[in-house]
Formats: structure tokens, sequence, C-alpha cells
């Protein structure tokens, strides 16, 4: 089915998650975004091929397949004149730097992430201006290519919703997942009902389905929760695996990944296509907030005077028994996590914090 295009003036909008696909061999840069007014978005170019500089008298030095050195009146900031090295691929890059620097010529914007470098060198950061024809999409409300962006500033007001799951304490087994935000409050459990605040499945498959048509319907922004990488959206990326359900947390139809970091830090970060993931527990680090221990416990003690339904060291069984034998318990105890944690953003401005750092630095 071929598309209407629609004129478009220029609009302002915001950028959720900047990344890069492989189209017929050409990479192309995508800007998932959130417009001035609500509508979600997705800014495709394919006029652009990744590129970094070395310098100008290490230029005869450079060899690789599909590479292209071009002469340019730069500098490095210590002042030494550069030659622009342009590649086919963003994955051309890291080994011909490699191979670079082993010989001992300095590379400059090398270790950029594509999708960032353009942002980058358009002067473009969280916010941004865009002018030119879009077409409707089912899942994104506008769809741009190649169309003209320029800096902007405004302060975007996006849609976060929270999630928290309750497991086994092996975590192999999905109890319920707790929603809080956008006037969704709910939780979904498996097992009879009613219950008053949740909705009830037959089984996992199920409870899963209704979870990724919810999140369709709702259509947040931001997803948030405590330490929600690293464990709930670990888990049900696992529990997706094994029921044959696709991962599908974002605007399109990819699967979301979770992506470690290779350095020292080793932290995990879900990349969703169209929405950005918040941890609560990362915020509140990187904010320099200093606890006794970053539990949710302790932040919503500290930040709210108020905390979890369930605390200690017997949670796990706790929450096991509570499953079984006491289930209003159970969604009570889930959806309370749910809302701690969006609570503890509020508090302490967390989300208002990424959005400046982002419109500040497009990070």
């Amino acid at each position: 089915m071929r598309l209407e295009e629609r004129e478009g003036t220029g609009v302002r909008g915001f950028v959720l998650q900047p990344t890069y696909r492989i189209v017929g061999g050409r990479p192309e840069v995508h800007l998932y975004g959130t417009l001035e007014n609500g509508e979600s978005f997705l800014v495709v170019d394919d006029r652009v091929r990744p590129y970094f500089f070395v310098p100008t008298a290490h230029a005869r030095a450079v060899t690789a397949p599909g590479a292209v050195v071009e002469a340019t009146e730069l500098s490095a900031l210590d002042g030494t004149p550069v030659a622009r090295v342009t590649v086919p691929l963003p994955s051309d890059v890291p080994p011909l730097r490699h191979r670079l620097v082993a010989a001992g010529i300095s590379c400059y914007e090398a270790d950029l992430r594509f999708a960032y470098s353009y942002l980058r060198n358009r002067d473009l950061r969280g916010t941004i201006a865009i002018e030119g024809p879009w077409q409707p999409d089912t899942r994104l409300r506008r769809i741009y290519r190649n169309p003209t962006l320029s800096p902007a500033d405004f302060l975007p007001a996006l849609r976060v919703l929270s999630l928290d799951i309750e497991t086994d304490p092996g975590a192999t087994t999905l109890y319920a997942i707790g929603l809080a935000g956008l006037g969704t409050d709910r939780v979904l459990i498996v097992g009879p009902g009613p219950l008053r605040g949740a909705e009830c499945f037959l089984d996992e498959r199920a409870l899963l389905r209704r979870f990724f048509a919810l999140l369709d319907e709702i259509d947040p922004d931001i997803l948030t929760g405590w330490n929600v990488v690293d464990f709930d959206l670990t888990v049900l990326q696992r529990l997706c695996r094994k029921h044959g359900i696709a991962f599908r947390l974002g605007r399109t139809n990819e699967e979301a990944t979770i992506q470690r970091d290779q350095g020292f830090t080793r932290e995990a970060r879900a990349v969703v296509p169209g929405r950005m993931v918040l941890d609560g527990l990362t915020l509140t680090r990187g904010a320099f907030i200093r606890l006794e221990d970053y539990k949710l416990e302790t932040a919503a003690q500290t930040f709210l005077g108020k905390g979890k339904l369930m605390t200690g060291a017997g949670r796990g069984h706790e929450i096991a028994e509570a499953f079984v034998h006491d289930r209003q318990k159970l969604v009570d105890y889930n959806l309370r996590d749910a809302e701690l944690v969006l609570e503890i953003l509020a508090s302490q401005r967390l989300v208002e914090l990424a959005i400046s750092r982002s419109r500040l630095t497009g990070m």
C-alpha cells in the first residue's frame, strides 16, 4: 500500500533515540522522537556516510576498501591540519581506526557513534526543527525522509510509564506486571480473579500479549522502573523467547534489544525503537545523589517517607506465598512499586534533568 505524502511546515520535536539502519547496503540515520504536539515521528536520512579525520600528513597511509580521503581546511585542537576519511558503513570505522592507531596515526572523531556524529555535525541536540513532507504510518504518526533539520529549543512534555514485574524467587515464572502513569495504573496478573485494580489472565503467554497490546495503546515516550533494564526487561525478553512472542516494546515492528556496555561499568541499556528507557536507579546514581544503598525501599523512604508493602530478606518467598494465597496483597504490592518509581523521579525531577542534558548535549 502506498502511503499518502503530506506537505509539512516546520515543526519542533524531541529526539528520543538516534540510531541507524543498513538498508540496501547503505546506512540510514534514524531519529525517533516526539513532536511538540505529542505525535511520534521518525526522521530517515540516507544522504550521509560515516567519516572521521586523520592528520593531513598521514592521509596517504589510509587504505581500505571504499574509503575516500579528502583534504579539508579544518584542524585539530592542537592546530594539526586534518583530512577527512569517509567509509561506506559505520562498521567500517572501528577496524580502520584500530589499524591506524596501531601504526601511530591519530584519529579524530572516530569514536563517535554514527547517529550522534550526525547530530553533532549539524549542531543538533535533543530538540530539533523539522521541515519537509511526511508520510503517516500505522505505529509512528509521521515519517520524514531526508527533511531539512535545524537547531531548536523547547521543553518537551513527555509521556512516562513505569513498569515493575513480579516473579518466583528464581525469576523463571512471571506472576504479574504492574503499570503506573498516564492514567493507566493497573496490574496484569496470572490466575483467577476478579481482583481490585487488576486484569487476570490464564497464563504467562496471555498476560504478555496483553502487556504489549497495552503498550501500543498507552503509547508512552519513556519507559521507566527501578533496575528496569537489568531485571524487568531482561526477564521479559527471556520469557518472550520462551513463548515465541516478539519482544516489541517500541513503536516499530522491530524487537527491542538489551546491550551491555563494553567498558568498565558493564552497564546494560535497552534499545527500544521509538521510545526512551530511563532506569530510575541509574538516574538517581547519575544525579550524584548519595544514599546508603540504591534499593527502591531506601530511595523511597529517603525521598518520599514511605516504602514498599513487603520488605526484608524473605520478600521473595513472601511474594510467592502471596501469589498463591493472597493475590490482592500481591496486586497492591506490585502497583505500589511501580508508583514509587514515578514519585521518586518526580520528587527529584530526574526525568527533567535527563531532558535538560539532552537539550544541552544531544546525548
